[in-house]
């Protein structure tokens, strides 16, 4: 005798699978709401179950590409095939009425039809798992040009996200860890011993427990400055390119307080010990300080606050070293200080200064 797979689950787990059959029907509606599928996405971020129970309905992908069974026979017949069946993962279609969400009846779609538009909602989440759909649920930041925020984590970790970021976060029982996309932020980390913080950013990972410390990523590079404690930096390209110890070695690092670690593609990395970390963090307060800086680097990072631009057409002018504290709101600034140099000629324009040889 068969086990008797519906009464084998708990009552959430049943509620859990009438829903998320229900919301693959309403998803299926071709007259389907934008406001039914926020709706939708709230469902599955209230539960890991939720997502979980949701992706078992991938498997009717396979019964419905069976094409004997369609579109000669109707959703009653498909039903029926379900129930009689052994899998307790198409038991889902096997539900009642009463779901978390009421609607008005609307007109049945045909399966086929309503498995293709499911699917083309959920594609990434179906197709690579559940990996790929809760990074499509994860929560993320961004900010704006010229923005700023101070971002409390569910765990009690705070993040001072710059102008121009975005970042993804990431927490379960066993894990806490932060995607850092692009831009600038201050992570300062809730001490949790049994969860390493995890910082990911490109082909970096930085771990820590309770600390503080200054990550800037680029396409190009990232740059991590301990603030406060201890972290560990792990360069993923590098221990790739060898599985030897000193290729291990290489790749690794121990940062404490005022340490900085410059990580490029394809290049060496670089430790730094520096005298104080005011520079790195002079962002919070809107402050750019410059020491023996590129002239390039410069106008970069005054173009995270300001849609008005400095563009250095010669590249032999953009190497040029300058010093010296500017209001990072105000570009203007640095184009006046650099219109008093006579060897360069200041333009300005509609989208901001152009700066070239003389």
């Amino acid at each position: 005798m068969q086990p008797d797979h519906e009464n084998a689950r708990d009552p959430a787990t049943t509620h859990a699978m009438q829903c998320a059959a229900h919301w693959l029907s309403v998803l299926s509606d071709e007259n389907c709401t934008d406001a039914e599928r926020q709706q939708f996405l709230l469902w599955l971020r209230a539960s890991g179950q939720h997502v979980d129970e949701f992706l078992k309905l991938s498997r009717l992908d396979a019964l419905l590409n069976r094409r004997e069974l369609w579109p000669e026979h109707s959703v009653a017949d498909l039903v029926a095939r379900a129930k009689a069946s052994n899998d307790s993962n198409v038991a889902v279609l096997n539900t009642s009425p009463d779901v978390a969400v009421t609607r008005p009846e609307r007109k049945v779609v045909r399966w086929p039809m309503a498995a293709a538009a499911a699917f083309v909602f959920v594609a990434a989440g179906l197709i690579a798992g559940r990996s790929e759909i809760e990074r499509w649920l994860a929560p993320e930041y961004v900010t704006a040009v010229g923005e700023q925020r101070s971002i409390t984590l569910e765990d009690g970790s705070v993040v001072e996200l710059n102008s121009r970021s975005h970042l993804r976060a990431h927490f379960q029982d066993d894990l806490r860890a932060i995607e850092l996309l692009e831009g600038e932020a201050i992570f300062r980390v809730s001490k949790d011993p049994n969860r390493p913080f995890r910082v990911r950013t490109g082909a970096t990972d930085i771990v820590a427990v309770g600390t503080a410390f200054n990550v800037k990523a680029s396409d190009s590079r990232t740059v991590v400055t301990v603030l406060e404690g201890r972290v560990r930096v792990n360069q993923r390209e590098a221990a790739q390119r060898s599985a030897t110890a000193t290729a291990k070695a290489v790749s690794e690092f121990e940062l404490a307080v005022g340490d900085q670690l410059i990580l490029a593609r394809a290049q060496p990395a670089v430790r730094v010990s520096l005298r104080d970390t005011e520079n790195v963090t002079s962002w919070t307060e809107r402050r750019l300080i410059f020491e023996d800086t590129a002239l390039s680097t410069a106008a970069a990072e005054f173009a995270r606050y300001s849609s008005r631009t400095i563009r250095i057409e010669d590249p032999a002018v953009g190497g040029r070293k300058i010093n010296g504290v500017f209001d990072a709101t105000d570009p203007a600034s640095l184009a006046e200080f650099l219109s008093g140099d006579e060897t360069l000629d200041v333009r300005s324009d509609a989208d901001g200064w152009i700066v070239s040889a003389r």
